[in-house]
């Protein structure tokens, strides 16, 4: 996969480095405070759901230009982390707007939905640490 001559691989990850941390950041800020959760919930969502599409094209571009490149023990690693980002991405793009949507009618349904919510976004945050660190020593690491 390629956009302009360039693998779309290393394009997107920035997106996945930048957004699924703010998105995840800011998940765990609107769980725990109803003022910000009045204030800034969708457009966290918002936010999640572009950081989740971002993880998905990642990683089907990662597999497509690591069979391109081959793979070696380091590019390996980097890989084996990615391939799980998405689903904590997901999660958190589908529990939180669910237990914003929910939380008008059940009390119960949006702690549910914020526990799933808070726990995707620490998931996320430790995946894109790993995935992200691994990656930069796999191209940049001596």
């Amino acid at each position: 996969m390629y956009v302009l001559g360039l693998p779309l691989h290393p394009l997107v990850v920035h997106a996945v480095v930048v957004l699924l941390p703010l998105a995840s950041l800011g998940a765990l800020a609107v769980v725990v405070s109803s003022r910000l959760r009045d204030r800034y919930a969708w457009l966290v969502v918002a936010c999640a759901v572009v950081a989740a599409v971002s993880a998905i094209v990642a990683k089907v571009s990662g597999e497509a230009l690591a069979a391109s490149l081959g793979v070696g023990q380091l590019v390996a690693t980097h890989e084996s982390y990615g391939q799980y980002v998405p689903y904590p991405a997901i999660a958190l793009a589908v529990a939180l707007p669910i237990g914003l949507v929910v939380k008008k009618r059940s009390s119960a349904g949006w702690w549910v939905a914020a526990v799933v919510a808070a726990l995707a976004a620490v998931g996320a945050l430790v995946l894109v640490a790993l995935t992200g660190h691994s990656g930069a020593t796999a191209v940049w690491g001596r």
